[in-house]
Parts: structure tokens; sequence; C-alpha cells
């Protein structure tokens, strides 16, 4: 249930600049950084500044690239795209060697058919890995194709590509879906399951719960770029993800009629923790759309606002 007429005690995010030069330059600087074979960690970056953006902070983003520079550069190294003329792509999903070869097919395939194209081809390919590298090959592509209908530049086509290849790279078989979901709006269902993750996170607030809010936002803003009938697969995937990963986890009891603290993002963008920022950011979308006090909840836990 949305109700956008209603005062969130917030104010409204900025409207992102049409050259969007700020976000840009940020992954410019920040996109091409992958940690090194074997470490099996994420190059959270890429999706920080972009919800950063999305709050309105763009005037944030540049110090928050030089303290990710300055505290990352040990373990983290450029990766450069490489095309690969034969490319059995179904025998190299999950093989994190191959990130170079990835991520110039994919910058290849944008360039030829465009990101929404790939988008709608290769995210229901890659949703039975949904879970894989706890959610984020979902959660930095989603993050890509909202830049990417704010504005389609280079810089952040280069971070689809990137997305996508880390996602296939990652990619692992999670848990079988048990059919389509049972809604007809996946967007809808994929924020309501978002919505008890984020009360689980409230009495539970793990790294993997907190992922499991994320991803489920990540699924949401997917949804409206795929086929109908592969939303609700995501939608099941999803579901499917959350009955494994939040089985022993009980969404806590809150105030029905809580409301978001306006203070929740500010400390999330002073605390420089690109996990802060993001869930904060999937919180404020997420109670947006259904209004659940659970969002709010979470999002006042994850940064420590009594």
């Amino acid at each position: 249930m949305g109700h956008d007429a209603v005062d969130l005690g917030r104010p409204t995010p900025a409207t992102p600049t049409p050259s969007g030069a700020v976000l840009d330059e940020a992954f410019d600087r920040v996109s091409a950084l992958d940690f090194e074979i074997p470490n099996p960690y994420v190059n959270h970056g890429p999706m920080a500044v972009e919800a950063l953006s999305t709050l309105g902070f763009d005037w944030t983003i540049d110090d928050w690239v030089e303290r990710f520079e300055t505290t990352m550069h040990r373990a983290l190294e450029p990766v450069t795209p490489e095309w690969r003329r034969d490319f059995p792509w179904r025998d190299l999903l999950g093989d994190h060697q191959l990130l170079p070869e990835w991520m110039g097919y994919f910058e290849r395939a944008i360039g030829d058919d465009g990101w929404r194209d790939v988008v709608h081809t290769w995210v229901p390919r890659l949703m039975p890995g949904l879970v894989a590298a706890l959610f984020h090959g979902v959660i930095r592509t989603s993050h890509a194709v909202r830049a990417l209908d704010v504005a389609d530049t280079t810089a952040r086509r280069a971070e689809l590509a990137r997305a996508l290849g880390n996602w296939a790279v990652w990619f692992g078989p999670g848990r079988p879906a048990e059919g389509n979901a049972v809604t007809d709006d996946p967007g809808t269902g994929s924020a309501q399951a978002a919505a008890r993750a984020a009360g689980c996170y409230v009495s539970q607030p793990t790294i993997f719960v907190l992922h499991a809010v994320t991803g489920a936002m990540a699924v949401n803003l997917l949804s409206g770029h795929l086929e109908p009938s592969d939303a609700a697969s995501a939608l099941a995937q999803l579901e499917a993800e959350h009955r494994a990963l939040l089985t022993h986890d009980t969404p806590a009891h809150v105030d029905a009629d809580g409301e978001w603290d306006p203070h929740v993002i500010d400390r999330a963008v002073g605390s420089f923790d690109p996990h802060q920022v993001k869930l904060v950011e999937a919180c404020l979308r997420g109670l947006d759309l259904t209004g659940d006090p659970h969002f709010a909840a979470a999002a006042r836990v994850v940064t420590g606002t009594p």
C-alpha cells in the first residue's frame, strides 16, 4: 500500500543533475576496482556513491571516494575488461578468474544491443544465482540500472558491465524456487519481502539479514525492467532465499505509527559506511512503497539512532 501523500518527516531528496557529472566521475574512479583474487569480498564503492546520489548527497561523493581510495588501496586493484571471441557463457559462470572476460563481454553487448536489452536478457539468466556473494550481484546491478535510468552515460554503462560481470563470476545456483510467487505485482511482492526482512533486521541486526533487505529492494528496482513472467520468477527466487536465510528470525514488533527519523540519512552519510547508506536508502524507498514501519525502525537500528 503506497502512501505518496503522507509526510515522512524528512526533506525530499534532491533530483540529480541531468549531466550526472559528479556520479560519473565517481564511477570512473571506483568502478574499475575489484578485490584481489582470491579475496572474496566486494567493492562497495559504486553502490554507495549511487545511493548517495539518489539521496541527494552528490556534494559528499568526492569526500566519500577519497576516503574509499585511501582506506581500500591495499585491497583493491583495477580490473581491465578483455574481449574473448569464443564465449560459451553457460560454461563460464562462477569462475572469478574470468572477470575481465565477463566485463568485456558485457561492455560489448551493451554497446551492440543497448543496456536495456542486456538487462532484459541477462538478469533472468543470473537470477537463479541471486544469493551469490550475499546478494551483491543483484544489488550492484540494480544501482547501475537506476543510474542509467537517470542518465545514459559511458561511465554508467561501464559500471553496469562490471556489475553484471561480477554477478556472473559469483554465480552459483541458489535455493530451488517453488514456481512463481502468488502475486499480480512482483514489484509490490519484493517490497513486502524486504519489509519482513527489515523487521527481522530490527530483531537480529546481522550483516546477513541486512543484505536480505537490500537484496530484496534490488529485485524491486529491477522488476520493472523485466518481462512480467521473469519478474515473477525473480520474486519466487527471492522468497526461496528469504525462507532459507530468515528461517530462524522473527520480525520485531514495532509501533505501527512509527515515523521516519530525518536524522538517519545524515547519520548514514556521515558514517562513511556503505552498508549504512545502502540500507537507509533502501528502507526509505521501501517505506515510500509500502508504508511498513519496519523500514523506519531498521534505518534507526543500522545508524544507531535512538
